[in-house]
């Protein structure tokens, strides 16, 4: 493996006589030199901000260039601020300027400059090392681009995006449609057609549900969608820019574009891990909008009266018409158009789904009976309230709305009946329909169809005798008309139901939610960070020896990891390169002096030494760098985790498997068979702490005392009763008061013993419950505190059974969008992942922590890991006091309590934690 930081150059003895005079340094040693530096002020200002230093990086080779490649941009800076010699700019290559802004050399014949991208920054582009790289080994890097390294953690200094792909460091040729996917492993999968672009749903292995597959230039790869899931958010897919420098912003998942950055000419289609090249050649261009062919949809219309009115959302018009109108000529020139005109036949009803949107052909009236003529509303006769029965309208009544509308015959029902309506008590024999139910017409207007051959009521659908009439205007309905089964029931008006969705209007797009993970991405040591690290709000020591942060996918960030520009602070990385390459004074020295700050060892994880000792039992055992138990020399500022393996036999192969409890152990008459191997290493921000009989765990935030965490604001009180459920809340919601909630550490509100730390099947995800005694009046009193909705990954599991005091974490508050994903990973039951909400309220905005205080018989059910608090009562009882008032705190209620009417006291059911703190506490 590659060392980071070692940059020594010579012959191949000289190196190895370095590297034997590094594991002569102990490590303490080094830090202690360090300590005494540190604390004499010399290495002060060392960490590096975004503002580049002095120039200290010398620019990559470009090589050679053709003739049609050069031009001639000049006054250009890299980012460190060293000037770009203007014989080598190239045409269409991109640099990171010293204003950590993408700068395009533009290729203007005799006039060849840069031009600047204001919101494509590059101060979060770091390379992997030195040399030539696709984007997709760079972290934020474009998928087409090829990018040029100076070193490992640098920002590239130049880029340029490919016609077709990259591959193994290089552009390749324009796109081929040639994708290398083997025969997919389903039945008849022989016979699928194996091109680029191909779908084909997966078996997974685990229950009936597959997943669809998609062949690319790299084979078959996942477009996140289940075989059954029709649509679904790729967020992976932000982040990136189209063939005309614009930022995509789709997520949908299979979704695809042509071109990707300026200049590429490959298409590509959004999946689970983003932007999937499918090898395919096309042309960017903007492509003519779905349903241009059908014109524009007005601003205004004419009514009957011969006044133009406001368009409203899914009104229908027929084909053929021009709307001239002070508003509508406006519309048509924002557009560049000359008028606003929905084309197509006359005879043909579009629905509209708003102003200057494309018309969505609704139906064509020559197949709807009667004339087959549309008819635009101007030219339907006026009607009022129930005017159609014969009854005379007041003076200044309302004209019902209508709509432009097919001239159709009413259709065949079986519920038609003899209706005395009217002054004169004439007889209809009728149906009412809602618009767009059954016939044509406005949604929320209810229309009468009349149907009489003086016999029956209603007439057969064979009868020639027949007088079926057209739908009519009845009645305007003030808030909803409601359709319901044509065969048995007219259709009413009725307030009480939402209103019906007029024909046309599009499902409304999932907003792309802030996404929960980054990409994958190389600590400083060049390992893989694991999944757990790459949360969002997670840090972790970059290539380079830099922070990076896991924060929200954006244009110009679209792995998610911000470089903050700081140095790790790590052994290793703490005289490493910046992310401008420099290296101060100090770092040069003490490299002189002591060479790489990292031993072979640490520079290499898989050779840790894990502790084999029979004393050691955790199938997980977890050592700081610096703990001596684990037989090597680690970087203190790393957590160094083992796996126990066993051995096991299957057939006549014998395999080591990680070791299921407490076999091999050597305990109880068992054989010692187990051994221990280096299995992940994890970055510690603020250092790594060593600790007795449990795992050493790196060291978190200090906790507020008494409260779960600093700076935090009640959501939801104690005593609550939300409408949308039946009961009252037995708990607090709290989040923070500034900033995001999920990710942040919690606490226990008062020192205790933690009795569960787990997974709980509901939406609570992960729970922790911890036990408080005290002593009054000389009498010890139990009561528990619980916590709910936390991150799986962040339990402190491996703590139960421990004292534990308020500055131990318990865990981290979980991104509520992303409790679906974490549930199916541990649960039984599947529910459907966000944004779709059909298992799960899903709400980015949500992350919030539930706890609260339990009596020592509400704690005692569920103390031996049965089970969970619940979140609310089932007594459909508003409580008595206000959703956020003070006095609410004082009271506690329980489940059990079954008359709902008298709240229990404070020592015998669920217990405000606030009230708890501030009463019992203090």
């Amino acid at each position: 493996m590659q060392r980071m930081h070692d940059r020594v150059e010579g012959s191949p003895s000289h190196r190895s006589a370095l590297s034997s005079r590094l594991r002569r340094v102990p490590a303490v040693r080094l830090l202690g030199t360090l300590a005494v530096l540190l604390a004499a002020g010399v290495v002060a200002g060392m960490g590096c901000g975004q503002e580049p230093p002095p120039p200290a990086v010398a620019a990559p080779p470009l090589g050679a260039q053709a003739n049609d490649d050069a031009c001639a941009c000049s006054d250009g800076f890299y980012y460190n601020g060293q000037a770009i010699p203007i014989e080598d700019t190239r045409c269409d290559s991109f640099v990171c300027g010293r204003d950590l802004i993408a700068y395009h050399c533009v290729d203007l014949g005799a006039n060849d400059n840069w031009r600047s991208f204001p919101g494509n920054r590059c101060g979060d582009l770091s390379c992997p090392g030195a040399g030539t790289f696709c984007g997709a080994d760079v972290v934020n890097g474009e998928p087409a681009a090829v990018y040029q390294c100076a070193g490992a953690g640098q920002i590239p200094l130049e880029w340029t995006i490919c016609e077709g792909g990259c591959r193994r460091g290089a552009c390749t040729d324009a796109a081929t449609s040639e994708c290398p996917c083997e025969i997919p492993p389903v039945a008849g999968g022989e016979h699928i057609p194996r091109t680029c672009g191909q779908r084909v749903c997966f078996p997974t292995g685990a229950g009936s549900d597959g997943v669809k597959m998609v062949c690319t230039a790299d084979g078959w790869q996942s477009l996140g969608l289940s075989c059954t899931q029709r649509a679904g958010t790729c967020n992976a897919c932000r982040g990136v820019q189209d063939s005309f420098d614009n930022e995509v912003t789709t997520t949908a998942c299979g979704e695809t574009i042509c071109g990707l950055g300026h200049g590429n000419r490959s298409e590509w289609i959004c999946g689970e891990e983003g932007w999937l090249d499918l090898n395919r050649p096309c042309e960017p261009g903007k492509p003519e909008e779905e349903g241009a062919e059908f014109g524009r949809c007005p601003e205004q219309f004419q009514d009957k009266d011969g006044t133009w009115k406001s368009v409203e959302q899914g009104q229908t018009f027929c084909g053929d018409q021009v709307f001239r109108s002070p508003w509508n000529n406006d519309l048509a020139r924002s557009f560049g158009e000359p008028l606003i005109k929905i084309k197509g036949k006359a005879t043909q009803l579009f629905a509209c789904p708003g102003p200057g949107a494309r018309p969505v052909p609704y139906r064509e009236c020559s197949a709807l009976g009667g004339s087959g003529e549309c008819k635009p509303v101007r030219e339907l006769p006026t009607m009022h309230y129930h005017e159609v029965t014969g009854s005379q309208p007041q003076d200044g009544a309302k004209t019902i709305r209508d709509w432009d509308r097919c001239d159709e015959a009413c259709p065949t029902v079986t519920d038609a009946v003899y209706t005395r309506v009217g002054p004169d008590g004439n007889r209809f024999c009728r149906h009412l329909f809602c618009g767009q139910h059954g016939i044509t017409g406005r949604v929320g207007t209810l229309y009468q169809c009349d149907y009489d051959d003086w016999t029956y009521c209603p007439p057969s659908a064979e009868s020639t005798r027949a007088v079926v009439g057209r739908p009519v205007p009845y009645e305007e309905c003030s808030e909803a008309c409601l359709p319901r089964d044509a065969r048995g029931h007219h259709d009413v008006c009725d307030s009480s139901v939402d209103p019906q969705e007029p024909f046309g209007i599009p499902d409304p797009a999932p907003e792309p939610s802030p996404s929960s993970r980054c990409d994958a991405i190389l600590d400083y040591q060049g390992n893989e960070v694991p999944p757990s690290s790459r949360r969002r709000g997670a840090s972790v020591c970059g290539r380079g020896g830099q922070v990076f942060e896991c924060r929200d996918r954006q244009l110009y960030r679209p792995d998610g990891w911000h470089a903050t520009g700081i140095s790790c602070g790590t052994a290793c990385g703490i005289c490493g390169p910046d992310p401008y390459g420099a290296q101060s004074s100090f770092c040069r020295s003490i490299a002189e002096f002591f060479g790489n700050t990292c031993s072979d060892i640490t520079a290499d994880p898989d050779a840790i030494l894990c502790n084999n000792s029979d004393d050691v039992l955790l199938n997980d055992p977890a050592y700081c760098g610096h703990n001596p138990g684990l037989h090597a020399a680690g970087d203190p500022w790393m957590l160094y985790t083992c796996k126990a393996y066993c051995e096991r036999e299957d057939g006549a192969t014998t395999r080591w498997v990680p070791c299921e409890g407490r076999e091999g152990d050597g305990q109880n008459r068992r054989e010692r068979t187990r051994v221990y191997r280096f299995d992940h290493a994890t970055y510690c921000p603020l250092g790594c702490r060593i600790n007795e009989r449990v795992n050493d765990a790196c060291i978190a935030p200090t906790g507020n005392l008494q409260f779960p965490f600093p700076d935090h604001k009640m959501i939801q009180n104690i005593g609550h009763k939300p409408g949308w459920n039946d009961g009252r809340h037995l708990g607090e919601d709290i989040g923070k008061a500034s900033g995001r909630t999920e990710g942040t550490y919690v606490f226990p509100i008062a020192p205790g013993k933690l009795l569960r730390a787990g997974i709980n099947c509901s939406q609570y995800l992960g729970i922790a419950l911890v036990e408080h005694r005290f002593l009054e009046n000389g009498e010890e009193k139990r009561f528990c505190s619980f916590y709910g909705h936390l991150d799986v990954d962040e339990l402190a599991m491996t703590l139960v059974g421990q004292d534990i005091g308020t500055d131990t974490p318990l865990g981290k508050i979980a991104y509520w969008d992303d409790i679906p994903r974490q549930h199916n990973l541990y649960c039984d039951t599947k529910w459907t992942e966000c944004p779709a909400e059909d298992s799960f309220p899903c709400d980015p905005g949500n992350s919030h922590l539930h706890y609260a205080v339990l009596s020592h018989a509400e704690c005692a059910r569920f103390d031996d890991g049965g089970g969970a608090p619940p979140g609310y009562d089932e007594c459909n009882t508003a409580s008595a006091v206000g959703y956020l008032d003070t006095e609410t705190r004082i009271e506690s209620y329980t489940a059990l309590d079954g008359t709902c009417t008298i709240p229990i006291s404070s020592p015998d059911g669920y217990i405000s934690p606030e009230w708890f703190v501030t009463s019992r506490l203090h």
